[in-house]
């Protein structure tokens, strides 16, 4: 038997039949759907199968009372029952004291057999209502939860869309993920929308730049952590990226930059959960999540033989691909207006708009820096912009743009002006905007301005330029 009806629905549980029948007749005559069960267990069964929108149960049953069936409708959540279904209690004028500790218990209200049928009608009305009211605010509070969770995850294309189901197919499992995508394109972003939709979102997220971390001694001192004494400068005992992400969820980005010695100790960590810190003996178990990023074609790395294929499969168990900016130019208009809201909150500026034409040269710029690059020319053109509204003058002032798009290319990627150039702050500045391309990175950097990763480190040196992801480790080949 099923019970499928728009017409709200009532389980009423009631052993007295007559009762039953004439408080049924006039629950259908108002438009309520009820089902009459005799029992607690029939009525738990009943609610196993179906949906109902009310409870209404006497106190006194055979076998089990009232008082025990909202105790585990309203307890015991391994019945499979809805604890949310709002519950009003029969009672008789003597048992009112019966029908307070059933709403303790959590019933919504108590009706007397002997009132009314408009007073009956009003009450079960009246709750059906407050029911209906909690359902929308919790729904709403789900989707704002939801909204929350990709709240840096900008965009309405069909791509991103894609994206944040992906999230969410694998949010409430622990399963391995690995995203790629260019540099710049938010891959970090995806990563923490994993950690905040999963059940660790509470715990602690802890990520892990490999590329910043090319010595094998650095990387272990840094994922690993190290004891009192392993190294030189070990002067303290320091707990690892691995340690703090006890409970929550390790990213590891750039994960190709890795030499084959710390892939091999990235493996054996991910298949026994455990590891040692650099110069310890004692075995440490971990329990978090793990999700990997890469701007490489991994695969491909496997087969040229710079990347570990067990690794390769212990990472790659589930792949979202981040696509490059230029291949969704929609979101562009979005991530322009997030990125100038927020430049204005942090230059005390009134809130920009942006004339037509400046977004149509926005849209067609390529950015090879992804968002990273868009988010620094939103940035630019909020310092320089006169007044409320971006122009297309502010933006072919900052380099987009001035050349049209159907001309071809000229060989030399700056003009020599009449009055000459210093060659020097050109390379600086040259220098400076790969950085800022590839987010300080400079083996990325270097690779855009083909240039060798020494001879990026040396004109590093040479202009005095520092960023706080850099750090310096002094830690010495001893114990490695």
């Amino acid at each position: 038997m099923t019970y499928v009806t728009t017409e709200p629905k009532i389980l009423l549980v009631e052993d007295d039949r007559a009762f039953a029948e004439r408080l049924k007749k006039n629950l259908e005559l108002s438009s309520y759907a009820t089902v009459i069960a005799e029992s607690t267990e029939k009525a738990l069964a009943l609610l196993r199968e179906h949906d109902f929108d009310l409870i209404v149960t006497d106190i006194r049953l055979p076998g089990a009372s009232g008082l025990e069936l909202i105790r585990r409708v309203k307890v015991d959540t391994t019945l499979g029952v809805d604890p949310d279904v709002p519950i009003i209690v029969l009672t008789s004028v003597s048992s009112v004291d019966t029908a307070v500790e059933a709403m303790k218990l959590g019933a919504s209200d108590y009706i007397t057999k002997e009132a009314e049928r408009q007073e009956i009608l009003i009450r079960i009305g009246k709750v059906l209502e407050q029911a209906r009211l909690a359902k929308e605010n919790r729904l709403l509070r789900d989707q704002l939860a939801e909204r929350d969770e990709f709240r840096e995850i900008i965009g309405e294309s069909p791509q991103i869309q894609r994206i944040k189901e992906e999230i969410v197919q694998i949010a409430q499992s622990d399963v391995t993920v690995l995203i790629t995508g260019e540099t710049g394109v938010g891959k970090e972003l995806v990563a923490r929308a994993i950690h905040r939709t999963s059940p660790r979102g509470k715990g602690p997220f802890v990520d892990v730049n490999c590329a910043a971390l090319p010595d094998d001694n650095l990387f272990q001192s840094e994922v690993f952590g190290h004891e009192k004494g392993a190294f030189t400068d070990a002067t303290y005992l320091r707990k690892g990226k691995f340690e703090l992400a006890h409970g929550g969820t390790l990213f590891m980005d750039e994960i190709a930059e890795l030499s084959r010695e710390s892939q091999a100790k990235i493996l054996k960590a991910l298949e026994q959960q455990t590891f040692t810190r650099l110069g310890g003996m004692r075995p440490i178990t971990v329990n978090c999540r793990f999700i990997f990023a890469t701007n490489k074609d991994l695969l491909g790395e496997v087969r040229a033989g710079n990347f570990r294929e067990d690794l390769y499969y212990r990472v790659a168990v589930f792949l979202i691909h981040v696509p490059p900016l230029r291949e969704r130019p929609s979101d562009i208009p979005l991530l322009a207006k997030f990125f100038a809201d927020q430049f204005a909150r942090k230059y005390n500026k009134p809130a920009f708009f942006f004339e037509e034409r400046a977004m149509a040269l926005l849209r067609e710029y390529p950015y090879p820096g992804n968002i990273r690059e868009l988010r620094n020319i939103i940035e630019r053109l909020a310092i320089r912009a006169r007044g409320d509204v971006i122009t297309r003058r502010d933006v072919e002032e900052i380099g987009l743009g001035v050349m049209s798009p159907n001309a071809a290319p000229k060989k030399n990627i700056v003009a020599l002006p009449e009055e000459g150039v210093d060659l020097e702050e050109v390379e600086r500045q040259l220098v400076i905007e790969a950085l800022e391309r590839t987010g300080w990175n400079q083996k990325e950097a270097a690779a855009l301005l083909r240039i060798s990763v020494d001879r990026m480190h040396s004109r590093v040196k040479k202009f005095g330029l520092k960023h706080p992801s850099w750090r310096v480790h002094k830690a010495t080949e001893e114990n490695s």
